[in-house]
């Protein structure tokens, strides 16, 4: 214990070197999972409780993964965060990894590898590795006890939400602008005040308003407007007073005037006459008209 007092380690150093050990566990345990598997499939392999220990191993150091390397992390979680369980729970899994290896290097022994014996052999190396790294949190976790009796808390976790200290409006992926005039007032809409001018100017009578029609000359006057035919009639008129109403030209010659454009020797629309006494008594009547002219 004495070692650990004349070691100068920086408290806060801790939670991400005890966290990172554990990834490496992790990994570690992965690997050996997947090559178990390929190990009960080979021709001639037996399988047992010398290689389904290891098998097993893998589940069973999750939740000491969780325990270990997430609940002093997060200050909701840490109060059952007590240093002298992180001590068990490290010092037991590494007594387990370590019956582990045992116990896969005596599989290899009886030669009960069949044909897969190099995988055998290769998970008692990353067993050994897996070990090491279970003796590495057991000493980090020695220290965090040696520093939590000495001041009560545990090393670097305890400052972990206070290096975090960010203004919101300046942190990653903020729409808010990251220089000297981060605080200063944006105006959202530059134009306004430009609108704003302008239908003030409307009101007075101004001649310069945007889309004032005049102040583009002549471009929008009455003789350019579309017209499907030529001059409407009056509006007291009545449409169907004739019993022919040809479409006279336009008297511009435009190529609205006539929707059979210049040539009069084609048929015109037909149009229904007047009905000036209409009786809703008497029989359906056709209006008189000359049927034999149509439009073919």
């Amino acid at each position: 214990m004495a070692l650990f007092e004349k070691l100068d380690v920086n408290p806060d150093k801790v939670p991400n070197t005890k966290l990172g050990l554990h990834i490496f566990q992790i990994v570690l345990a992965l690997v050996i999972f997947i090559l178990e598997i390929v190990l009960f499939r080979a021709d001639g392999s037996v399988i047992n409780g010398n290689n389904g220990w290891p098998f097993g191993l893998c589940f069973l150091s999750i939740p000491a993964w969780l325990y270990l390397g997430m609940a002093p992390r997060f200050e909701r979680t840490r109060k059952i965060a007590n240093a002298h369980v992180m001590v068990v729970f490290d010092t037991v899994f590494a007594i387990f990894w370590l019956s582990a290896f045992a116990s896969q290097a005596a599989y290899n022994t009886a030669n009960s590898c069949g044909t897969a014996c190099n995988i055998s052999k290769a998970i008692v190396g990353i067993a050994f590795f897996e070990l090491l790294a279970w003796v590495a949190t057991t000493a980090v976790s020695v220290y965090t006890l040696r520093y939590y009796q000495r001041t009560d808390s545990l090393p670097g976790y305890e400052n972990m939400g206070l290096n975090q200290n960010i203004d919101p409006d300046k942190a990653a992926f903020s729409m808010a602008p990251h220089d000297e005039e981060a605080y200063a007032p944006v105006n959202m809409d530059d134009h306004n005040d430009d609108h704003r001018d302008d239908r003030r100017d409307d009101h007075l009578g101004s001649t310069n308003a945007p889309y004032d029609p005049d102040s583009f000359g002549n471009h929008f006057n009455n003789d350019t407007s579309y017209r499907p035919h030529s001059v409407s009639p009056a509006p007291l008129e009545n449409p169907f007073d004739q019993a022919y109403r040809t479409h006279s030209s336009s008297p511009h010659s435009d190529v609205y005037g006539d929707p059979y454009g210049s040539q009069s020797s084609r048929p015109h629309i037909y149009a229904p006459p007047a009905a000036e006494d209409f009786n809703d008594n008497g029989p359906v009547k056709f209006p008189s008209a000359n049927y034999d002219r149509t439009l073919h």
